[in-house]
């Protein structure tokens, strides 16, 4: 069943990339629990607890604020019922002009029916503030 919860969670990438909320959608558990990493840009509706609220929350701001933001897998492994994604969120950011180009691992629980039911992300949040104006390094 691991390989098909992997083939399950590129699908769901796919649709991502395709921009076809209706499939991700049909690929999340009703019950889906999304927490973005803490400090992120999104981080302040943690945890995101239905389809609605993730796509209220992330996806929409996240392509309200970035432009061709894009969510670029570079792996997949098989853990059993979890599938762990890792790659790098790239875009520009609409306001400052700045480039995304942040490392991203998520961490997927995928349930009985091959749907996913939990996300833990963990992302570059430094760079994410900084592309956003949110803050300089020093």
């Amino acid at each position: 069943m691991s390989q098909q919860n992997v083939q399950a969670i590129r699908r769901l990438y796919e649709a991502f990339a395709q921009g076809d909320m209706d499939a991700f959608e049909r690929g999340c558990s009703r019950d889906i629990l999304w927490n973005e990493a803490e400090n992120s840009l999104y981080a302040g509706g943690n945890p995101y607890r239905s389809f609605a609220a993730l796509l209220t929350g992330v996806f929409t701001p996240t392509l309200r604020d970035f432009e061709d933001f894009r969510c670029n897998v570079e792996k997949l492994i098989d853990a059993g019922d979890y599938v762990i994604g890792t790659g790098r969120y790239r875009g520009t950011h609409k306001t400052t002009g700045k480039s995304l180009s942040a490392q991203f691992c998520h961490v997927m629980h995928v349930d009985q029916q091959g749907k996913l039911e939990a996300v833990q992300e963990y992302v570059d949040t430094l760079h994410e503030a900084e592309v956003s104006g949110r803050t300089e390094r020093v």
